[in-house]
């Protein structure tokens, strides 16, 4: 009767499982990846003019992604740790190789490399003069963002090709970045 009830279970477990496509068998699995890019930060204080913008370089961001298959035809359930920061979940699809997934929302550190200027009065007897020092420092500025885009299927890679669309959580500014690249790399 075990023996029975064993081959029974392991027959059911075989046909949830033949249920996904062989896109999606491919598309499934643990990944470590790799994120850069630059966005472009505007202006949108009152006064601003179209070209008050700033094209800010990416820091590279790296963690891990996990693939599972829903059982429900192509799709696919997309958990994304990233290294120090956030876990994200969305679904998606794959079909023709592409794999397309829902927006998700997530807070976005755009490093930005900024100059203070301080004046250092100098005095020796009656005469003083004033210098100028520059002293350029990277701050970070928060961004709440939306990530669109898809991934291309390689056999043990992902390409995903990302667009940002936010705006600041301390500022006036919004973010655009078109064609961000991403890949992963089955482990």
């Amino acid at each position: 009767m075990k023996t029975k009830l064993v081959i029974l279970l392991s027959a059911v477990l075989c046909m949830v499982a033949c249920t996904d496509s062989s896109e999606v068998r491919g598309a499934k699995g643990a990944y470590r990846y790799k994120t850069t890019g630059k966005v472009t930060l505007e202006e949108n204080f009152a006064g601003a003019t179209k070209g008050d913008t700033l094209v800010a370089n990416l820091d590279n961001e790296s963690g891990s992604l996990e693939v599972v298959s829903l059982h429900d035809g192509d799709s696919l359930l997309l958990t994304i740790d990233q290294k120090n920061g956030d876990v994200i979940v969305t679904r998606g699809i794959v079909k023709n190789n592409r794999l397309t997934f829902a927006p998700f929302g997530r807070k976005l550190e755009v490093p930005l490399d900024v100059t203070h200027y301080d004046t250092l009065s100098i005095g020796v007897g009656i005469l003083t003069k004033d210098t100028v020092i520059a002293r350029e420092r990277r701050e970070y500025e928060a961004f709440d963002i939306i990530v669109s885009g898809y991934a291309d299927v390689y056999d043990n890679n992902l390409v995903f090709i990302l667009d940002y669309n936010g705006k600041s959580q301390s500022t006036e500014r919004t973010l655009r970045g078109k064609g961000i690249r991403s890949l992963a790399k089955k482990n």
